[in-house]
């Protein structure tokens, strides 16, 4: 029978190893993301190289046979290191899940918001870790301190979710949410920045821009849309759901004030796993909308270590 001593002994162990950089899972696939490194770094052309691409769909179980699976926006397949993260740690969850979420899994909160913060490019005191678009965006709408007569300027391209999240602020609090319609696909960004502000009337007190809308792959001209709307006075919320992970950028250079992004997209993270990015300056002055569930706390403490396992494949995918 274990003593006491050694049981802490174990746990102390089991602690270090979940967090260090030298992990079990780590060293177990160091291998693996040392060649996908390597060939990354190669001069082979993208398209001709085979080893890299190759390396990449390893990484993968979704199906390679008759079925071609092109829709990994709505939910990405997980890569196999990022399975076998959630296993090990569903299973360790359950030896103790009082103990082991809390005590021992919670200690991966900070090193994951520093990862998450400098695939970003943000500061780690701008991020909050949820579970998906969705929630983030609605904890910016449902929190920000909007008066009746306020005005949010949208699209009907934008998310449904989002579109009923102002819809319901617009019916219980008498704002007043203006949608835009374009014809979309289009490369015209100086029209849809005219669009954007010949629309805004002295009560427009935030745009809400899809950076990347899913429907037909427009990338709306966030950077150009948020500094016209800051020259007037208008902040920006921006719905990044298909465009992190994705698209080659920093959260910051789109210099909009709020940002929301799912992690299970083309981050190929777990499912139910997302992020809340806003602005420094902007965070002292944010409103009144955050429910905690013990669902939700049970989901956060596990995604500090199913999230990291997706990040290491990210990063070179990310540059290309």
């Amino acid at each position: 029978m274990s003593s006491r001593r050694s049981f802490l002994s174990k746990s102390a162990l089991m602690a270090a190893s979940a967090f260090s950089a030298n992990s079990l899972f780590n060293l177990l696939h160091a291998q693996s993301f040392a060649d996908a490194q390597r060939l990354l770094n190669s001069r082979v052309p993208d398209a001709e190289n085979e080893a890299y691409w190759a390396t990449v769909q390893d990484s993968y179980t979704a199906n390679k046979g008759d079925v071609i699976i092109l829709n990994n926006g709505g939910v990405s397949p997980q890569p196999l290191s990022v399975q076998k993260a959630l296993d090990v740690y569903n299973a360790q969850a359950s030896q103790g899940p009082s103990f082991y979420m809390w005590r021992i899994m919670d200690k991966g909160r900070e090193p994951l918001r520093q990862q998450l913060a400098a695939l970003a490019g943000a500061d780690p005191e701008e991020i909050a870790i949820n579970r998906n678009a969705t929630e983030a965006l609605n904890t910016v709408i449902f929190g920000l301190p909007l008066q009746r007569g306020d005005e949010v300027i949208g699209t009907v391209q934008d998310y449904p979710n989002m579109i009923n999240a102002w819809k319901q602020r617009q019916l219980r609090e008498g704002i007043h949410y203006k949608q835009l319609s374009f014809d979309f696909p289009s490369e015209d960004e100086d029209a849809i920045v005219k669009a954007f502000s010949d629309a805004i009337t002295p009560q427009t007190k935030l745009l809400h821009i899809t950076h990347l809308i899913n429907w037909v792959g427009q990338i709306m001209p966030v950077r150009k849309l948020a500094d016209m709307a800051h020259s007037r006075g208008i902040e920006v919320l921006v719905d990044g759901a298909h465009s992190f992970g994705l698209l080659d950028f920093k959260i910051p250079d789109l210099h909009c004030d709020y940002f929301g992004t799912s992690l299970h997209k083309f981050l190929s993270a777990p499912v139910g796993s997302g992020l809340l990015w806003i602005k420094k300056i902007r965070s002292p002055t944010f409103g009144r909308f955050c429910v905690t569930t013990s669902h939700a706390v049970a989901i956060s403490a596990n995604l500090k270590h199913w999230v990291p396992a997706a990040l290491p494949l990210s990063r070179p995918l990310a540059r290309r």
